[in-house]
């Protein structure tokens, strides 16, 4: 197994935007089996003091998926071989809602590297409005599975 490099703490991944749109915020709850009307139903969400349909707690995971499509080459980049990487645990810290045609601007950087019998990264990403200001932090943890 090659050992993950430490050298790529402090390591940022290339910017990215993603605008909110209505209709994948839709898609996003059906694939998920979220029903909760106040995120697909304005005035369910006005009725629960949202000023519009906020997005689902964990939609946040499509920006990268969706908006970043340089995602698995940039970690390649890294020394991470995605075709091992496992998926550990995702953190999330919510400062406000995010609601349908907003652009957020997302960055993300890797603050730990482990390594042993297996590889681990962890990475903080901050999704926030065009001033800076986050809507939302997260810190990701992968593994890389030895050979």
């Amino acid at each position: 197994m090659a050992e993950l490099n430490k050298d790529i703490v402090g390591k940022k991944l290339a910017p990215f935007t993603f605008h909110v749109e209505r209709g994948k915020v839709r898609e996003f709850c059906l694939a998920i089996g979220e029903t909760n009307p106040i995120y697909l139903d304005q005035s369910a969400a006005q009725a629960a003091g949202f000023s519009d349909t906020p997005v689902p707690l964990t939609f946040q995971t499509a920006f990268t998926f969706w908006g970043y499509p340089k995602f698995w080459t940039d970690l390649e980049a890294l020394g991470i071989d995605v075709k091992k990487l496992l998926h550990l645990k995702e953190e999330y810290t919510y400062h406000r809602p995010i609601y349908p045609g907003t652009t957020v601007h997302c960055r993300m950087e890797v603050i730990d590297v482990k390594t042993g019998k297996m590889n681990m990264a962890t990475f903080k990403g901050v999704f926030a409005d065009e001033n800076g200001v986050p809507y939302i932090e997260s810190e990701m943890a992968i593994v890389i599975r030895p050979d």
